[in-house]
């Protein structure tokens, strides 16, 4: 396939393609937000509302920085700090979203164990405490990405040792532990469910520490965060695969292809819009 070709085909996708996927993501977390804020006292809706807000936010910021383009070429303060912020804030964002689902697969182990300590774990003030902790973590954790972005001949990007850092970085935390850590909880949920043969009963039920009962609400929640470790793992896994193949091909190619530069383009687009 030719350049000319893929230059077409990711100008249709980001005219078309990502609008309708913004759109869709923002009116499913607001429906997440309105139904799951009503059950407040449960620590699972608690992080799937956080993981809604944030998407949302990320996805906002990502639009207004597509459809409202700042061009770097004076070098201002101003230039500075919006270069800075751009890719700091999505990564936070994102980072935060992610990190929320985790905790919303690790709760839904906690409520499936046959252990009834760890079924103690999952309360709502121990998640209220775990979304402001790591809204604060993964604010200092990224960090180095306000400090290190910065412009080049009116280029904003990371560039040099940190450009490599960088995608290590992104390789490892955001495109690596979040699917990995959501799959081996999936998987330990999933095993629960098999080991204690869940079933729907009443609330008013006896629940011994023998026999867990998981309720429809409980159950419910369950199916929507597997559906949502399914989706993730899938739709990221492109990403940290097409980045190690551009760091291998920058230190060993001394010159890349015109082609070949435009079919790593392509594949990062199609990653980042998945």
């Amino acid at each position: 396939m030719s350049s000319p070709t893929l230059t077409a085909i990711q100008t249709q996708l980001n005219f078309y393609v990502n609008p309708t996927v913004a759109v869709l993501g923002g009116i499913g977390n607001i429906f997440v937000t309105i139904i799951f804020t009503q059950q407040h006292r449960n620590a699972c809706s608690m992080y799937l509302v956080t993981a809604a807000i944030f998407n949302t936010l990320y996805l906002g910021f990502n639009r207004i920085l597509q459809y409202f383009p700042f061009y770097y070429l004076d070098e201002t303060a101003r230039a500075f700090f919006l270069c800075k912020i751009r890719a700091y804030l999505p990564t936070v964002f994102g980072q935060i979203a992610k990190t929320m689902i985790v905790f919303a697969c690790v709760d839904r182990y906690l409520i499936t164990s046959n252990r009834a300590t760890f079924r103690a774990l999952s309360t709502p003030k121990r998640a209220k405490y775990l979304i402001v902790f790591s809204i604060i973590l993964w604010s200092l954790v990224s960090s180095h990405i306000a400090i290190e972005q910065t412009i080049i001949n009116g280029q904003c990007g990371a560039f040099g040792v940190y450009a490599t850092i960088y995608s290590i970085f992104t390789i490892i935390v955001i495109g690596s532990i979040p699917p990995i850590t959501m799959s081996i909880c999936g998987y330990l949920t999933y095993r629960n469910m098999r080991r204690l043969r869940l079933r729907i009963q009443p609330a008013v039920n006896n629940t011994n520490e023998e026999n867990v009962n998981i309720r429809q609400r409980d159950r419910d929640l369950l199916i929507i965060v597997m559906y949502e470790i399914c989706i993730y793992v899938l739709t990221a896994s492109l990403y940290p695969i097409v980045l190690i193949e551009t760091i291998i091909s920058n230190n060993t190619i001394s010159s890349k292809s015109a082609q070949h530069l435009q079919i790593e383009n392509f594949l990062l687009f199609m990653s980042f819009l998945l």
